[in-house]
C-alpha cells in the first residue's frame, strides 16, 4: 500500500489541530497516538478501536464507509459529514445545508445558501431597492409637477371666468341700460311701477340661471338624448334633467325650441328663459313646466310684456297684471296676445 508520513510537515498553529489517521494491514501495528485507525483488508467490522474499511465499502456508501465518516466527523467538528455522504437526494442535502451553513459541503450541496451568494444577493436586492426608490422619486417630482401645472392651468381658467363673468354683467348692465332707457319706468302707470320693477328684478335672476344652465351644458353636453329630437346638456339625476342645464327641441333638422334654466326632476321649475319656434321669449319664473310667475314676455315685433302671469287651461299664459309695451305699432298692424312659447315637458320628450 502507498503511504506517506505528514508527521513532520509544520502547520499553522491558529489553524484547526492536524488530525493523524493511521491505515494498516492485518497483520500491522498501529500507530499509537493516531486519531482514526483503520484496517485495510477483509475480516471483522473492527478491531478494537480501529475501522476496517475495504475499497468496496466506499463505492457502495456501505455502513464501514457512513461509520468511518461519523467518526472522522466527530474528530473535526462536522456532525453532518456522514449524513452528506450518504446518498441523500438534493431535496435532503439543501435541508442539511441550512441545519449545518458551517460545514463545507453545504456551499457545494446549496450554493444559493453560501455566503458569497447571499451576499451578492444582498448587494443586487439593494440596487433594485435603490432603483425602485429613484424611480419613486421621480414619480413624486413628477407629481408635484403635474400637480402645480394643473393648479396653475385651474388658476388661469377662474381667471378667464372670471373676465367672461365680468363681460356677461357688463352686457347684462347695459342691456339693463337700454332697457331703462327705451322701457322707462317712469313711462309705466303709478299703480303698475311695482309690478314692473318686481318683474324686472327676476327676469335678471332669470338671466342669471340661463348663464349658470349655459356653464354646466358645456360640461355636461348631450347628458341625454331622446328620439324624437329633443337633447338635453347639463346637470341631471337618475337620468332626468335636474338642477341647471340647457334642453333643444329639433325638427327637421332645424332647432324648433330651447330651454336654458333650472330643473327639478325632469320639470322645467324655478328660473330660466324659453324661445319657442316663432320667435317669443319667455324670461323669468317657471312652475310645473309651466311660465308661471313674474318675469319678461317678448315677441318678434317688439312686443314686450313685464308683469306677472298664469297658465289658463290651455297651458297659455295668461295676464294676471303687469305692463304690456309696443315701441313701434307700425312695425306690426296684428292684435298680439301673449303666449307661450311652444316648449313640451321634458319628461314628455322620450
Amino acid at each position: 500500500m502507498d503511504f506517506a508520513d505528514a508527521s513532520q510537515v509544520d502547520f499553522d498553529p491558529e489553524s484547526v489541530r492536524p488530525l493523524k489517521l493511521s491505515v494498516i494491514t492485518v497483520r500491522g501495528e498501529p500507530v499509537i497516538d493516531a486519531d482514526i485507525v483503520v484496517l485495510g483488508g477483509p475480516g471483522d467490522f473492527s478491531a478494537g478501536k480501529a475501522l476496517r474499511l475495504e475499497g468496496s465499502d466506499i463505492d457502495g456508501l456501505g455502513k464501514r464507509w457512513i461509520a468511518f465518516l461519523e467518526r472522522l466527523g466527530q474528530k473535526t467538528d462536522r456532525p453532518a459529514l456522514a449524513r452528506f455522504a450518504a446518498g441523500t437526494s438534493t431535496d435532503e442535502q439543501r435541508t442539511l445545508s441550512l441545519a449545518f451553513p458551517g460545514d463545507p459541503l453545504s456551499k457545494d450541496f446549496a450554493p444559493n445558501h453560501s455566503p458569497d451568494v447571499l451576499m451578492e444577493k444582498a448587494a443586487s436586492a439593494l440596487d433594485r431597492a435603490e432603483a425602485a426608490e429613484r424611480a419613486i422619486a421621480t414619480a413624486q417630482l413628477n407629481e408635484a409637477n403635474a400637480v402645480r401645472e394643473r393648479k396653475a392651468a385651474e388658476a388661469l381658467v377662474a381667471i378667464e371666468r372670471r373676465r367672461v363673468a365680468e363681460l356677461e354683467r357688463e352686457v347684462d348692465r347695459l342691456s339693463a341700460l337700454s332697457e331703462s332707457t327705451a322701457y322707462a319706468l317712469g313711462s309705466v302707470p303709478a299703480d303698475t311701477r311695482a309690478i314692473v320693477s318686481e318683474a324686472r328684478a327676476w327676469a335678471w335672476q332669470a338671466r342669471l340661471a340661463a348663464a349658470r344652465a349655459a356653464e354646466l351644458a358645456a360640461i355636461h353636453p348631450e347628458a341625454l338624448i331622446w328620439k324624437n329630437g329633443a337633447s338635453f346638456s347639463g346637470e341631471t339625476m337618475n337620468r332626468q334633467p335636474h338642477g341647471h342645464g340647457v334642453m333643444v327641441f329639433h325638427a327637421g333638422g332645424r332647432e324648433v325650441a330651447r330651454y336654458a334654466g333650472a330643473f327639478d326632476q325632469g320639470r322645467r321649475i324655478g328660473l330660466g328663459i324659453a324661445t319657442s319656434d316663432d320667435g317669443l321669449v319667455w324670461t323669468g319664473q317657471w312652475t310645473n313646466d309651466e311660465a308661471c310667475g313674474l318675469g319678461l314676455l317678448e315677441t318678434p315685433e317688439g312686443r314686450r310684456f313685464e308683469g306677472e302671469v298664469a297658465p289658463d287651461e290651455s297651458g297659455a299664459p295668461k295676464r294676471i297684471r303687469g305692463w304690456e309695451w309696443n315701441p313701434d305699432p307700425a312695425r306690426s298692424q296684428k292684435t298680439y296676445s301673449v303666449a307661450t312659447p311652444a316648449l313640451p315637458a321634458p319628461q314628455a320628450a322620450g
